[in-house]
């Protein structure tokens, strides 16, 4: 894909070579409806879990938006992934954590049982950490804590080279009447990924948890 000669190429450009090329914010979307929907999903796939739930509606959204599923080559170039699996953290029995691969499919009923076998997989302790360098362009990585509703949020980065892969974070539920608002942290590559690009996508998914059964 020859992103560096179109429209953006003067921002490609510019963030591509900057010292500190990552932005992100943190916002909240309304999970209620997504909530209200599982126990009729579970007569379908038993154990199914909010956490998977909005794992695949994160990659639905990725769907509308182009630019989050794009990366950076080592040659300088960008290529764009059809579609994006989830690569989520998972806690294990001994307070340590793992990676999971969620592979993309469209209804979350086919997505559903595949993700709950390899959450639960990458919840042995002792086995493998799960992160799978050569596929992991192709991921939205994802973590959760559970246990807080945060404002803020600040992800690590590992090494020198940074292909854009998007990091998002979640957070604790928090019910204000007939919502249910969870945080949403969002951190990408700003050669590939501008503000409008987030704004799309966070509308996007607060579409996609305000009418659940589309997603099934």
């Amino acid at each position: 894909m020859d992103l560096p000669a179109g429209p953006r190429r003067q921002a490609f450009a510019f963030y591509r070579e900057a010292v500190q090329p990552r932005w992100g914010l943190t916002t909240r979307v309304d999970v209620a409806p997504l909530l209200a929907a599982l126990p009729v999903w579970r007569e379908a796939v038993p154990g199914l879990s909010a956490f998977v739930a909005y794992q695949h509606a994160l990659l639905r959204a990725a769907d509308a938006v182009p630019e989050l599923r794009q990366r950076l080559t080592s040659a300088g170039g960008v290529e764009e992934w059809a579609q994006l699996d989830a690569s989520p953290t998972v806690l294990r029995a001994d307070d340590s954590f793992a990676f999971a691969r969620l592979r993309y499919a469209k209804p979350l009923r086919d997505f559903a049982p595949p993700a709950l076998a390899a959450i639960e997989r990458a919840r042995v302790v002792g086995t493998d950490w799960g992160l799978d360098d050569e596929h992991q362009p192709a991921a939205f990585h994802t973590t959760v804590l559970p246990l807080v509703h945060f404002s803020d949020f600040s992800h690590a980065r590992v090494g020198a080279c940074d292909d854009g892969t998007p990091s998002i974070a979640m957070g604790r539920f928090q019910r204000e009447g007939e919502h249910c608002w969870m945080p949403l942290n969002l951190s990408v590559h700003h050669a590939l990924v501008d503000g409008l690009h987030v704004g799309r996508f966070v509308q996007a998914l607060q579409d996609g948890l305000d009418r659940p059964l589309a997603q099934w």
